[in-house]
């Protein structure tokens, strides 16, 4: 059991220097993109929404972790600026979805397109053989991680 506490420890700080070095060139895609004037944290609102296609401001609340009353001003404001439009859901008024604009999608894929061609750039020189381990492991974790939150959530 210990020998595991430490492997999932060891793997879980590889999880979190991958998340760091990503979130440094998604930073540097958005200062590319100046033109588009988001934020780091309008950008995670954006992709958040692009992820998922529709949410309600409590489910992006609750995935960006971020309290309600501050995720609806996000939400208000990109709303105002063209990025995210409101879709009433047809059987409860009350409730609405947030879903991308042509425009937020734009934002989205360009700068996903850009953290695309920058790892391109960084990994161009790695063998097929390990380009498939790695893409190997990646699905993986993904589909291990995919799983376990899915089964949490359900208890």
């Amino acid at each position: 059991m210990r020998d595991n506490n430490n492997k999932i420890k060891n793997i879980l700080r590889q999880v979190m220097i991958f998340n760091d070095f990503y979130e440094e060139v998604i930073q540097s895609g958005i200062v590319k993109n100046q033109n588009t004037a988001v934020s780091k944290l309008e950008f995670k609102l954006l992709h958040t929404v692009y992820r998922h296609e529709r949410l309600m401001i409590s489910e992006v609340s609750e995935i960006l972790n971020i309290s309600l009353p501050n995720c609806s001003r996000y939400v208000k404001t990109a709303i105002e600026d063209g990025y995210l439009q409101k879709q009433i859901d047809l059987d409860d008024k009350r409730i609405y979805y947030i879903s991308l604009t042509e425009k937020g999608k734009n934002i989205v894929e360009s700068t996903l397109g850009d953290f695309t061609e920058e790892m391109s750039h960084q990994l161009v020189d790695l063998d097929f053989k390990t380009l498939e381990k790695l893409e190997q492991n990646f699905s993986n974790l993904n589909n291990l991680l995919s799983e376990t939150l899915f089964s949490n959530k359900n208890h």
